[in-house]
């Protein structure tokens, strides 16, 4: 929960996307933020106010939008703008019943490492993709142990990846649960999750891409 809210004397930061309650009681001001986030590729902000609060309210634009956010307030469109890794400002006098929708869309993106550009790594938004290597021969002692896991050593054939292009929408694509995917046109193709979604399974982060 570290970090999800700032607060200076102009008013508040909001840096994470995460369900929460912020109580600034000093203010007699509470801030309610409604998500799912990352399965709801948006986020909404509900606001209770003692009195009329005026204030800045600072939502943090990511460098991983796949679009500029659509900002919303009391179901209206604001039209005001942002650069990524910056942060979008709505200055008004804040009352009970106020309300902010913002809409996160996201997009495949590759990090490659910076001294070996063909090895790279898949992201969806924040959120870092695995593939899936499965679980053949895996067994709790070599999974959970009291010191760590006791990896027993097999040869593994790691898939090396084809890219018709540099965008990897033109190898990846969405499966059918959220946040999922997979590879086409591989000679092993593989599906990919959210990397904290896999922990009983061997998985590859890192690709090697030709």
């Amino acid at each position: 929960m570290d970090s999800i809210y700032w607060r200076d004397e102009q008013g508040i930061y909001v840096n994470q996307f995460i369900a929460s309650e912020l109580d600034w009681s000093e203010k007699g001001l509470k801030l309610r933020q409604e998500t799912r986030f990352p399965e709801e590729q948006g986020t909404s902000f509900a606001v209770t106010a003692a009195k009329p609060v005026q204030m800045a309210l600072r939502l943090r634009i990511p460098s991983w939008l796949e679009t500029s956010p659509t900002v919303k307030v009391n179901g209206k469109p604001i039209e005001a703008s942002a650069s990524p890794g910056s942060y979008l400002t709505l200055t008004r006098t804040w009352k009970t019943g106020d309300r902010v929708e913002m809409a996160l869309p996201m997009r495949l993106t590759i990090e490659a490492m910076p001294d070996e550009p063909q090895t790279q790594a898949v992201l969806y938004g924040p959120l870092v993709l695995a593939g899936d290597l499965g679980g053949d021969g895996l067994t709790d002692q070599a999974t959970i142990g009291q010191m760590g896991p006791r990896v027993n050593r097999a040869t593994l054939e790691i898939p090396t990846i084809h890219a018709p292009s540099a965008d990897p929408a033109s190898w990846i694509k969405p499966a059918a649960k959220p946040l999922t995917f997979h590879t086409t046109g591989q000679a092993k193709d593989v599906d990919l999750a959210p990397l904290n979604s896999i922990y009983d399974k061997r998985y590859v982060v890192y690709w090697q891409v030709a």
